[in-house]
């Protein structure tokens, strides 16, 4: 009797202390260091922090944290705020993100989606962001240069227009001799991507896979992406860094969960990526 008591003790501790850890939701930085001799020496150790997916969340201490990995540029790689209720949240941040370092943003499909996305998108060009609407920038340091570039969220509810404007978008962006960085909230379409040419792409949308094994695996789609072809259930591109070629993908797991139930073995995430020229 009192080894059968013990074992459903132990049981009832081990099952609680799991479910602890598997919503614990306490801020996590994840660092990156990505090399190529494309990268110029001047550019050598830069940084970027990039957030996404922060659907006008409360996260603490990210502010605190941003500030200490000491940023060369910040970027949002899309959905700053949520569909509905008020977008200052996304605006407050950004103010509060721009006296750390610049910040580089591209849409998502929340932010597109709103009734008020022309008013939101002048508040936050009014804070000094830079959107990236297809479009470029060049990044100078010490006399050598780095290309910016941002893909606008194809925001359609039919898979063959996504895809259509993905690739409409590409080729506008994709002419530069630089070491070319590309914004892109929609990690799942990454494949077509692939063969573009850029170097390092800096995605987001898939929110970990919502939830995860206790090893990373995720394991559910944002119900967003499921209307364009992909799957539901253990999408290809999740989360963390993927290679192809010389190509560099890195998925943030986002900040805010735009879900009703919650975030599971996948904690709130922001990546610093850290450039290491090979010349």
């Amino acid at each position: 009797m009192k080894a059968k008591t013990f074992v459903k003790g132990a049981t009832i501790i081990g099952g609680a202390l799991l479910v602890a850890k598997g919503l614990d939701d306490r801020l996590e930085t994840t660092h990156y260091t990505i090399t190529s001799d494309k990268i110029p020496k001047a550019f050598d150790g830069f940084r970027i922090v990039q957030i996404s997916d922060f659907h006008s969340a409360a996260v603490p201490g990210l502010i605190s944290e941003i500030k200490t990995e000491t940023p060369n540029i910040i970027v949002s790689t899309g959905d700053l705020v949520h569909d509905r209720g008020t977008y200052e949240p996304g605006i407050m941040l950004t103010r509060r993100l721009m006296d750390i370092a610049p910040v580089y943003c591209v849409t998502g499909n929340h932010d597109l989606k709103r009734n008020d996305y022309r008013d939101f998108q002048a508040d936050l060009d009014n804070t000094g962001a830079i959107t990236l609407h297809d479009s470029s920038v060049t990044i100078e340091r010490n006399g050598a240069f780095i290309t910016l570039s941002g893909i606008e969220d194809p925001f359609s509810e039919d898979g063959s227009t996504i895809v259509r404007k993905i690739k409409n978008s590409i080729s506008r962006i994709n002419d530069t001799a630089n070491y070319h960085i590309v914004l892109f909230h929609r990690a799942n379409h990454m494949d077509l991507l692939k063969h573009s040419g850029f170097d390092l792409v800096l995605s987001g949308h898939m929110h970990g896979g919502q939830f995860r094994f206790p090893n990373g695996r995720g394991i559910c789609s944002p119900k967003s992406s499921w209307g364009s072809g992909s799957s539901l259930l253990f999408p290809k591109y999740f989360a963390g860094h993927y290679r192809y070629g010389n190509m560099d993908m890195i998925v943030n797991r986002g900040l805010g969960n735009p879900m009703v139930i919650p975030r599971l073995f996948n904690r709130p995430e922001i990546t610093v990526v850290i450039l290491h020229s090979s010349e």
